[in-house]
């Protein structure tokens, strides 16, 4: 079984090519994810869906990985920060994140997702 970090990675990188069929071999079947501002998603489709209305692209750089034992498997801190460009065209960097993984069963069941995104959106 692949660590918990390996796990994250896989799901991490498959976010940023939009492979939603090797997500899926990650995630739990009652996977949520709880973003910044407290909207709550069920499957990756729907995050991706609203982030489409909002921006082109979004690169994450992880700067580390942090690994928590827990009583039901592990926590995955990944840290970093995104590049990427917004609909109107213009760009960002240096955006912070923090992304909390709950990994059980080798499977993502739950993650949270912090930034400074909203410091770093186009006012309009």
């Amino acid at each position: 079984m692949p660590s918990a970090i390996e796990v994250v990675k896989k799901f991490l990188d498959a976010m940023g090519k939009r492979d939603f069929a090797t997500m899926e071999t990650v995630i739990a079947p009652n996977f949520k994810m709880t973003v910044t501002g407290g909207s709550v998603f069920t499957h990756p489709r729907e995050f991706a869906a609203q982030s489409k209305g909002r921006q082109k692209s979004a690169i994450k750089t992880t700067d580390r990985y942090d690994e928590i034992p827990t009583a039901n498997g592990m926590i995955v801190y990944s840290i970093g920060s995104m590049a990427g460009e917004w609909n109107n065209g213009t760009t960002y960097s240096g955006v912070r994140y923090i992304d909390r993984f709950e990994v059980v069963n080798g499977k993502i069941a739950d993650m949270n997702v912090y930034s400074d995104m909203a410091e770093f959106r186009p006012k309009n």
